[in-house]
């Protein structure tokens, strides 16, 4: 048999059909390509939104909601590592601002957050973020034990924190805490304190926080002289305290000094009297103060004035709150005290 040659236009398609075939391929690898970059950057706009918003709900205060738009992102991109690091910074920020509502329990909080407390600080690359996310954990372990003794015991995290990041203020401020929650001693508890406050990183706040939390939870003339001094260290560092706790702490300036008694020194020796002064007005500017207690807070202030060697101030207030007392006050024990301060001055 005689072989033939292919003719010319049998080549020319057969050229051609490749082209084609070439353009096709082409084609379906494009689309593909884009269809994989286009659900790419769908899944990242939805987990960037996601993010969005539990930032808006974590500065509102709303954790909850916050947490479930940070497991949604989890759910579609579960390896991400800002997404972990997110939800850490979220566990964490919400055991710093517990507050239980309605049916809520401490415990119902803490078993959604421990997990990821314990999967960031085994795989934490820092040994300062390590030891944040332990002395967290210690923190939820704190809370869990309010409700149920037998949990594991915070004081071992807060141990295992400080071994990674000896000067961590977290852990030396929740340990603190821990001393004087378990009625441990001032001493003891202050030295965890300082060491917190010695830290450079932006906690100061929270560290006195849970300080003055700390000292008004015990009851007893030396925890009522320190949370004075605590005071007037927030106040000397243009700090905040909640308005229900300055009220609670200017009670303790009525206590103590209406009416006088052998104690009385001791707390007006708590600090420098013209602190003193300073603090209680400083507490009494952030503080409601309904009508019947306008002479109990006047003569507490005639008295720190008095303290203060600013004797004609205190004469006139004392004067003062007498001539208007029985318009405002019906208990003897303030006008009694203040009659007392009168003629202590050598007024009439």
């Amino acid at each position: 048999m005689v072989a033939r040659k292919s003719s010319p236009l049998s080549a020319r398609i057969l050229k051609w059909i490749g082209y084609i075939t070439a353009v096709f391929s082409l084609i379906a690898g494009t689309y593909g390509g884009w269809t994989f970059f286009s659900g790419q950057f769908k899944k990242r706009h939805a987990i960037d939104e996601l993010l969005a918003a539990e930032s808006v709900r974590a500065s509102a205060g709303d954790y909850a909601s916050g947490w479930k738009e940070v497991e949604q992102a989890a759910s579609i991109e579960p390896s991400s590592a800002k997404i972990q690091r997110v939800q850490e910074d979220l566990a964490m920020q919400w055991l710093e601002n517990i507050h239980l509502s309605g049916d809520q329990t401490f415990s119902g909080i803490t078993e959604k957050l421990e997990p990821v407390l314990i999967r960031g600080a085994t795989s934490a690359k820092s040994p300062e973020r390590q030891a944040d996310l332990l002395a967290h954990l210690g923190w939820s372990y704190f809370l869990r034990s309010r409700e149920s003794p037998s949990g594991p015991d915070p004081e071992s995290a807060y141990r295992d924190a400080l071994q990674r990041d000896p000067s961590n203020p977290y852990a030396h401020a929740m340990w603190g805490h821990l001393i004087l929650w378990n009625h441990g001693g001032l001493t003891k508890a202050n030295e965890q304190f300082d060491a917190a406050l010695t830290s450079t990183r932006p906690v100061r706040a929270y560290v006195r926080t849970l300080q003055i939390a700390s000292v008004m939870n015990n009851q007893s003339s030396e925890f009522e002289e320190e949370t004075i001094r605590v005071a007037n260290a927030i106040r000397s560092e243009h700090g905040e305290l909640d308005p229900h706790d300055r009220g609670t702490i200017l009670w303790i300036y009525s206590v103590r000094l209406v009416p006088s008694n052998d104690d009385t020194p001791a707390f007006l020796n708590a600090l420098p009297p013209t602190q003193h002064l300073a603090t209680f007005d400083w507490l009494s500017e952030g503080s409601d103060t309904s009508d019947s207690e306008i002479p109990l807070r006047s003569y507490c202030r005639a008295r720190l004035l008095e303290a203060a060697g600013h004797f004609d101030e205190a004469l006139t207030g004392y004067r003062t709150l007498r001539a208007q007392y029985p318009k405002r006050y019906d208990s003897a024990e303030v006008l009694d005290a203040t009659v007392q301060a009168i003629a202590r001055l050598g007024g009439k």
